[in-house]
């Protein structure tokens, strides 16, 4: 087993271009990390230089104690399970499962040994003497998944593995690799652009946007403290609502204007009196959808019109406009307001964030 420790790693190709800037994460020994972010945020990058599939402009990697910088991918003891499964067509599963090892010179019997017990925790046993051509696409997954553990590797690198799923096996597979991560107990590296893959399988996510690190915190921190606009508009389904608002201090309280409403903040909800010396000026007012509420009294509300509603079935998700700005409502119920329908709406302000408006960081 090992952690994964990254010191100023950075990815610079030939024309100049910088994937990943100054990269540094400490990844623990049998953690569940995920790199999450939009396409193009240099996660993927991250992961293959982790493999040895790219060469390192700068900074250390280390794989357990050692510096891998100079290390082929044989040599560094991982495994890697790729969006596109990249099984050999022409080899049976139990040939493709075994490749690996046989290369290795490891003795016939103890390599089928090692893809029976592995072809069985899969449930992949009947699929033995199949092509990949004969295998759906959840099938071909748990293939990837099984000649990736029969090597036993110290760490588990996944890159999109789930993205050619449809939604309902996407959900089954979470599941499965999440308690494949707790069987083996060794290290899992996961590449996803789905935010909702990331809060649901990993230990720690860490969020990159053109080349950073945004955050990487637990996914409960991320959603109730993120450090940014991004991640706070990442995070989360529907997406944070923000709003522009101004700061307006009155008779010892601190309130928000949005439009020609004044709303009041709780005080224990600002931290340090830090919105003090924003009084007067713009500030970014982040509510999430949840906390969004329709409401009869106009106190502490806004105005607002329905522009649409969607039917989630045990819910709804109310898309509004007020002044500039569209907001969310997650109604717990079902909900059939009409376009153009005005409404009022309040907040549940112990969940507020504010965000600078200049930087988007966090207030």
């Amino acid at each position: 087993m090992a952690g994964i420790t990254l010191k100023n790693v950075k990815k610079i190709y030939d024309d100049n271009y910088t994937a990943v800037h100054d990269f540094s994460l400490e990844i623990k020994d049998r953690e569940f990390i995920i790199l999450v972010g939009p396409s193009g945020c240099g996660k993927s990058t991250t992961l293959r230089m982790i493999a040895g599939l790219e060469d390192i402009s700068s900074g250390e990697l280390y794989i357990g104690e050692k510096l891998v910088n100079d290390v082929p991918p044989k040599g560094r003891d991982i495994a890697m399970v790729f969006q596109n499964y990249a099984l050999y067509p022409h080899m049976s599963v139990y040939k493709n499962m075994a490749f690996a090892l046989e290369m290795r010179k490891m003795p016939k019997d103890e390599i089928r040994k090692k893809i029976m017990e592995t072809a069985k925790s899969l449930d992949i046993t009947e699929l033995l003497e199949r092509k990949p051509k004969a295998l759906s696409g959840g099938q071909r997954q748990r293939v990837a998944l099984g000649r990736a553990m029969v090597r036993e590797p110290s760490v588990f690198l996944l890159d999109e593995p789930l993205s050619n799923l449809d939604a309902k096996l996407r959900t089954q597979m979470r599941a499965e690799i999440k308690e494949l991560h707790r069987k083996l107990n060794t290290t899992f590296v996961y590449v996803t652009h789905d935010q909702t893959e990331a809060m649901t399988m990993g230990d720690r996510i860490v969020v990159m946007k053109d080349g950073f690190i945004q955050q990487a915190d637990t996914p409960q921190e991320l959603y109730n403290n993120p450090v940014n606009t991004f991640v706070a508009g990442f995070i989360g389904s529907p997406q944070m609502n923000f709003i522009n608002a101004q700061v307006i201090g009155d008779s010892g309280k601190i309130r928000i204007k949005i439009d020609d409403s004044l709303i009041d903040i709780p005080k224990e909800t600002i931290k340090n009196n830090s919105l003090e010396k924003y009084l007067g000026a713009e500030v970014i007012f982040g509510i999430r959808p949840e906390n969004t509420v329709l409401s009869h009294d106009s106190k502490n509300s806004v105005d607002a019109r329905i522009e649409i509603c969607e039917l989630m079935g045990d819910s709804s998700y109310i898309h509004m406009k007020t002044g500039k700005d569209n907001i969310i409502c997650k109604y717990p119920s079902l909900f059939s307001g009409e376009k153009g329908e005005k409404v009022m709406v309040t907040f549940d302000m112990t969940k507020s964030l504010f965000f600078d408006r200049e930087t988007g960081i966090r207030i």
